[in-house]
């Protein structure tokens, strides 16, 4: 199913603004530079700049109409199971972090939601590798978020780069 890019926009634009604007009311931590509503503060800023965009493209340039508000592309059995890949993936996370390990459980996910949806192994080899050494810089070395390291816990200090 596809929804007309103008609908998709204004969802996202909507979306991102409430993010944004409850972001701003969680409190500030004296000692830290950014308080609790920082990540998602920019991740509102994202979506509401991403539902602009796809507001414009679809008012100036008619990209991602549809016929009436929606269609449906016959995705089928596979586009249903891959709503399955990422709720299993959630619940897969949810229930080895903290056993197994950050460094080792997200390769697999990467790696199993890319192949998925590409069928692409080499591409998604290398998402799951290098996705993971971003997300494990961003969130554990920049914004010193704790990530579980599981089975990895006597190698944390060697693992820490």
């Amino acid at each position: 199913m596809k929804l007309d890019d103008l609908l998709n926009g204004v969802v996202f634009l909507v979306l991102g603004c409430a993010i944004v604007g409850y972001a701003q009311t969680l409190p500030v931590m004296p000692q830290i530079e950014y308080g609790p509503g920082f990540l998602p503060s920019i991740v509102g800023v994202g979506m509401a700049l991403a539902g602009l965009a796809l507001i414009v493209a679809r008012l100036w340039r008619n990209i991602g109409a549809v016929e009436g508000w929606m269609a449906f592309n016959g995705n089928g059995a596979r586009g249903v199971l891959g709503i399955g890949v990422f709720l299993s993936a959630i619940v897969f996370y949810t229930l080895t972090a903290n056993t197994l390990g950050f460094l080792i459980v997200a390769p697999i996910l990467l790696f199993g939601i890319v192949y998925w949806f590409e069928r692409r192994w080499k591409l998604a080899l290398g998402v799951g590798v290098v996705g993971t050494l971003l997300l494990h810089t961003f969130f554990y070395q920049i914004m010193k978020a704790p990530l579980p390291w599981g089975l990895l816990i006597d190698y944390s200090g060697a693992l820490t780069w």
